[in-house]
């Protein structure tokens, strides 16, 4: 039970990220690197000090690769919704997290049997049928790419936190050092940063991103890489709710039979768990 809470609360976050990054974007008030740079740096700050006064540790271990690729996931998120339709951004992201993890599995030589494959093709039919638009799909290449960026990003990140012993530690410490580069992308391509913006970055930062990362990553050595990617599936939905109930988006019986085949496909992956 503590398991499936935690769980639930690191994907509510998840989803509460693209909501919170959607609002903050959508009138151009503010942008997507000052955006991204306030994100990272409350996340670090807020973590740093929960840190450092559980451990009195007060100088980060520098980890290259997950810092990267934490920056490079909110950096890029934040540019692609800027122009990109969310629910279409939502399959890219979550379809390039699940495509990324399973390669990484495989390179990895990580067992995966058929009830995972077959659970990620039912769950991500579900996504296909929710985000596809019934009209002329209007893409835009820049945005797709740097959502699919974001999403192979997202993937490394949740790969290498799979292995993490101190969850809150090395959440804090990937906050700490891909700040710094989140500020030299601002002195390069700097851009504003309205009131609105500026708390919705904040609330992010600290706590849907860096609390929610923190929980993510303390679950993520309960489950085998290939079904943490299936566990975020359920994400885009979970958005889409969220939009409905703040945004008085429409409930669709597409969203309803969408939903249905996302958690279908999510306990077929999971069998092999009670197996």
């Amino acid at each position: 039970m503590r398991l499936t809470i935690l769980t639930l609360i690191a994907l509510v976050a998840f989803a509460a990220n693209s909501f919170i990054s959607r609002w903050a974007l959508l009138d151009a008030s503010t942008g997507p690197i000052s955006f991204s740079l306030l994100r990272l740096c409350s996340g670090a700050v807020l973590l740093w000090v929960l840190v450092a006064n559980r451990a009195n540790v007060w100088r980060p271990v520098f980890k290259p690769i997950s810092a990267i690729a934490l920056f490079v996931y909110a950096t890029s998120f934040s540019v692609a919704y800027v122009s990109l339709d969310a629910g279409l951004g939502a399959l890219v992201l979550f379809g390039g997290v699940q495509l990324t993890m399973f390669l990484l599995a495989l390179l990895w030589r990580e067992e995966i049997d058929l009830f995972r494959i077959l659970g990620a093709m039912i769950s991500f039919l579900g996504l296909c049928l929710l985000l596809l638009p019934n009209g002329t799909l209007d893409l835009n290449f820049y945005s797709l790419i740097l959502m699919l960026l974001a999403a192979i990003g997202w993937g490394l990140y949740t790969f290498i936190g799979h292995s993490s012993s101190d969850p809150l530690l090395e959440t804090a410490q990937n906050f700490v050092w891909a700040t710094p580069l989140a500020v030299l992308m601002y002195v390069i391509m700097p851009d504003e940063l309205d009131a609105k913006g500026a708390i919705l970055a904040i609330f992010s930062g600290a706590v849907t991103s860096g609390i929610g990362y923190a929980v993510w990553y303390a679950v993520l050595p309960r489950f085998q890489s290939t079904t943490a990617a299936i566990l975020q599936l359920s994400v885009p939905l979970i958005a889409a709710l969220l939009g409905y109930l703040f945004l008085a988006e429409v409930l669709t019986w597409r969203l309803g039979f969408a939903a249905s085949l996302v958690f279908f496909g999510t306990i077929v992956a999971l069998r092999h768990r009670r197996r």
